[in-house]
């Protein structure tokens, strides 16, 4: 007697019998291709739109600035704050005194107006720099360093005054006139006279996007290169970094925030209150 077997091959046409679909070597480069393709039409928008959120971030963060500045004007009898000025009082946020020269730069005397915080002033990938400061484990070296790079530079030659620069004194005064604006009240254009703008400079063999102060194109003459050139030392340009699209996040004296192109940041009767022409001079206004 023949015993049946108890399996059997599969019927042709059944499940178990079919090979599984898959892609073949060909439809697999060509999905891959379109991956690619959809990949480099989509990364210039995401890298458009992560640059405009970085100077959308900037442009708050002056305002910011602008507001602390306009509230220690109003502690100090309207008096602006230093741009670069020496032997004034300072405190960190533990209310011990800072030293020369830290208390001489303006981010330790603005910060008790930004609720002590530096995150205002150290921005987009900036913030970087400020975080590598709070982790040195010697706290009177980053407190030192995080005076020297905020995103933003003062204006202190004009605005404030600037003791390394130009001392704004009686005897410079007399000398090329109210150069310096030493109270809000002696701002002839508010809306035209910058306070801040962004700064780039130089840290441990490399640029960074932040410096304390900026300087002016023109002093006693020219003093800026001709040409902006992202290749050539902060200090072709004051310090000055038009980092967007060739473009300066800058803060005014009302409040108010533009983004100057290279042609305006070159404009003397940006930076001082009693130019009357692009490439005003001290020199002009020198007593005969």
């Amino acid at each position: 007697m023949r015993i049946p077997s108890t399996t059997s091959s599969p019927k042709r046409g059944s499940p178990a019998g079919r090979r599984l679909p898959g892609f073949t070597l060909v439809e697999l480069l060509v999905v891959i291709g379109i991956i690619a393709l959809l990949a480099a039409m989509l990364l210039p928008a995401l890298g458009k739109a992560r640059y405009r959120a970085s100077q959308v971030n900037e442009m708050s963060g002056a305002r910011q600035l602008l507001i602390a500045w306009n509230l220690y004007a109003e502690d100090h009898s309207d008096a602006v704050l230093p741009g670069y000025r020496y032997g004034l009082p300072a405190t960190d946020f533990q209310g011990r005194p800072v030293n020369h020269p830290i208390n001489a730069r303006y981010p330790w005397r603005i910060a008790p107006y930004l609720g002590k915080s530096f995150d205002v002033m150290y921005l987009n990938e900036n913030r970087r720099t400020l975080e590598a400061f709070r982790r040195m484990e010697d706290p009177d070296l980053g407190i030192y360093a995080a005076s020297v790079f905020p995103s933003q530079g003062i204006n202190s030659v004009f605005v404030g005054g600037d003791d390394l620069e130009l001392p704004p004194t009686d005897r410079a005064f007399e000398r090329f006139g109210r150069f310096c604006v030493l109270k809000t009240a002696e701002v002839g254009r508010p809306s035209d006279l910058m306070v801040f703008t962004s700064a780039r400079g130089p840290f441990e063999g490399r640029i960074v996007p932040g410096y304390y102060v900026v300087r002016p194109p023109y002093l006693n003459a020219r003093r800026w290169a001709v040409e902006w050139n992202p290749d050539d030392g902060p200090e072709a340009w004051g310090n000055v970094h038009p980092r967007y699209n060739l473009r300066a996040v800058t803060g005014m004296v009302d409040g108010h925030v533009e983004n100057l192109d290279r042609r305006r940041l070159q404009d003397m009767r940006l930076w001082a209150n009693p130019a009357d022409r692009p490439d005003w001079t001290l020199r002009a206004l020198q007593n005969p």
